[in-house]
């Protein structure tokens, strides 16, 4: 066979999309799969210009966009390499179709950056938007003002009739909101009934007091809501700058502080931010000053909080996490001082000494721990992109004589997008060292597919936010879910941080989580602690899902319902769990593979039907009935036709009914 013959063989069995073009890009062969996505037979597209530019040698791939003939245009991630055929020069070129990967990408992004309910910016974007006004007003020499309302008299309304109202009232607030605002102006919902208005570019201070008396004004108007007039206002605390000295972040506190002050003098009104009511100021100010003084004295310290693998509940690795031990202010959070040494540069110095001390403890830790466990270090942009950093990291394992593969650097999104060719470049230094790279608070910034495929990142973080309401949430467990598939299909291992329940564990456990770090497990402690919690650490056993009896769950607030239906469906040899809420019911589900749900639909924190419609998203394969007392036809009729419940049966109920019921839900 010729070697024509044979790669024109390779290229009709290759599941891929291919082509054989010349340096002009006349496409002179198609296989079967790029025929179906040109739309196009091989015959029909032979002497055409293939429709996307791309670079000789593209060995490493890049990303483009194919114009079909249907006129619409098709995402592709794209390589070529050289060959020849018939004697001829060609490139071979490989497409891959990344529109879905495109659009689940947007859909984790909507979620990490908008509010749910309102649609508006979330507390990310707004703080991503409040450093865009402070790039504007540092050119532009403008005001820059921000105002933070909060409804009055909401939580009554929202206690009295119902989340559901609230959540109209609050749609309603934000839409009057918006009627007020410039196209260059962000209203954003921080959660609750508390809502920011970003003022960039303004011509004086007092313009900011004028929106905000318009917000008021509409605000104060009775809202009329499912038949009901609810009369509510609003307070507001405003706070400008013109000198753009202070963190972006600084002016949602202020105005924060100065809302409150409008609370106290009567409510429906606003305040200016005055000084004398920031306390935090000064103590910023001592810090600032005495950041230098504490690198030198050597007031800082590590402490080290453990990470563990979900499979087997092992020790992996440990995260150091910096800690300032101030003589007078006593220990100070990093989360206090660690923007203010990015700010004055003493980032740099410090970081370098975390480094260091992690790699040196780590290295007199890790005969302790597996053979492969790591260390992990948060690194921010300034390291990063700093000439020296990969020498830094080089010479730290050198003096400890650390390993490189036990050394993880964390970094935040952000970073990625800082410099994007320098980052790249970095980041495959480090990875030619041997180092690993972490993507930490993953979800929470920009979460771009595009800078996962193409880096050298072996780690992804899932942020804290997302854990927190893990169990209780279906959005965040979507998120969460979509993450780890993300990163498993980019051969990428997945840790969730900020752990504190075994509900949240185990969850994370069925999603194949890799690891875990949070307060269930350890917390942060210093390295005698880390040592001693090491030595007398046990592994629980791993964790098995499988077993012999079907499981029911009974979700009711009445405990002789649980009684009385534990009693019958243990006749049938089935394992049954109780709860009385559906906080509690939600981690049950987390914990155990239930096979049915069998909830009551009235109850105090959540209607039944919409509790099985959170189930239903995050346990598609649980069968769910509902029980009630109540007729409520047409909610358990539309949950019936949308697939929400299984069955719904009235109380009192007959046994033999529900013993049929389970059967059969089990069945379907």
């Amino acid at each position: 066979m010729t070697s024509d013959a044979l790669l024109l063989q390779l290229l009709e069995d290759m599941p891929s999309a291919a082509l054989l073009v010349t340096l002009e890009r006349k496409i002179l062969y198609a296989n079967p799969a790029a025929e179906s996505m040109l739309m196009q037979s091989d015959i029909e597209l032979r002497d055409r210009i293939l429709p996307l530019n791309f670079e000789a040698d593209s060995l490493l791939g890049a990303t483009g966009t194919l114009a079909l003939p249907n006129g619409t245009e098709l995402p592709v991630r794209h390589f070529n390499v050289p060959t020849f055929w018939h004697g001829n020069p060609v490139r071979m070129v490989h497409l891959e179709d990344v529109s879905a990967l495109q659009g689940l990408q947007e859909k984790v992004a909507k979620f990490a950056n908008y509010d749910t309910l309102t649609g508006l910016p979330n507390r990310s974007l707004l703080e991503d938007r409040l450093k865009q006004a402070f790039n504007l007003g540092q050119r532009n020499r403008g005001c820059l003002a921000v105002v933070f309302f909060d409804l009055d008299g909401f939580k009554p309304i929202n206690d009295t009739l119902g989340h559901e109202l609230g959540d109209k009232l609050l749609q309603a607030a934000a839409e009057r909101f918006k009627q007020h605002i410039r196209p260059g102006d962000t209203l954003a919902r921080l959660g609750g009934d508390e809502f920011v208005v970003v003022l960039p570019d303004l011509s004086h201070p007092s313009d900011a007091a004028l929106v905000t008396e318009r917000m008021l004004a509409s605000i104060a108007e009775p809202f009329i809501i499912d038949n009901n007039e609810l009369p509510i206002s609003a307070s507001a605390g405003i706070a400008t700058t013109q000198l753009y000295d202070e963190q972006p972040l600084q002016l949602v506190r202020q105005a924060d502080m100065a809302m409150f002050e409008a609370k106290k003098q009567g409510r429906n009104n606003y305040q200016w931010f005055d000084p004398k009511l920031d306390e935090s100021t000064s103590r910023t100010l001592k810090i600032r000053h005495a950041l230098k003084a504490g690198i030198e004295h050597k007031q800082f310290e590590l402490h080290y909080q453990p990470q563990f693998d979900l499979a087997n509940n092992e020790i992996i690795g440990c995260e150091a996490l910096v800690r300032w031990n101030h003589p007078t202010m006593g220990m100070i959070s990093p989360v206090e001082f660690i923007s203010i040494a990015e700010d004055t540069g003493q980032i740099v110095t410090l970081g370098r000494w975390i480094l260091r001390r992690a790699c040196k403890d780590f290295a007199e830790l890790r005969n302790r721990m597996l053979s492969d466990a790591t260390v992990s270090v948060n690194i921010s942009a300034i390291q990063l992109l700093r000439q020296e950093f990969v020498g830094d990291v080089e010479t730290a394992l050198k003096e400890s004589k650390l390993p490189a593969r036990c050394l993880v650097l964390e970094m935040t999104e952000s970073v990625l997008v800082e410099s994007p060719q320098l980052v790249s470049r970095k980041l495959s230094e480090l990875e030619d060292l041997g180092v690993h790279v972490a993507l930490d608070d993953f979800g929470t910034g920009y979460s771009s597919l595009s800078y996962l495929k193409d880096l050298a990142v072996d780690w992804v973080k899932i942020d804290r936010s997302f854990i927190q309401e893990l169990t209780h949430d279906s959005q965040n467990a979507a998120i969460t879910e979509r993450i780890i598939s993300m990163a498993h299909h980019l051969k990428l291992q997945v840790l969730a941080e900020g752990v504190e329940t075994s509900a949240q564990r185990d969850y994370l456990r069925r999603a194949n989580c890799d690891a875990m770090q949070g307060f269930l497990m350890a917390k942060p402690m210093p390295k005698p602690a880390l040592i001693e919690f090491i030595n007398d650490y046990q592994a629980d056993a791993a964790f098995d899902d499988e077993r012999e009896a079907r499981t029911l769950l009974i979700v009711d607030d009445e405990e002789n319902v649980h009684k009385s239906l534990r009693r019958l469906l243990m006749r049938d040899g089935y394992h049954i769990l109780t709860a009385s809420g559906v906080n509690e019911a939600f981690d049950l589900l987390a914990q155990n593979r239930v096979d049915v749900v069998l909830s009551d639909h009235r109850m105090p924190q959540m209607q039944g039907v919409d509790f099985l419609t959170h189930v239903r998203s995050m346990y598609p394969h649980t069968a769910r009935i509902v029980l009630t007392a109540y007729q409520d036809e047409e909610v358990l009729s539309k949950a019936l036709n949308e697939g929400e419940v299984f069955r719904f049966l009235t109380k009192p109920w007959d046994d033999e009914k529900i013993r049929q019921a389970v059967r059969a839900a089990l069945a379907s």
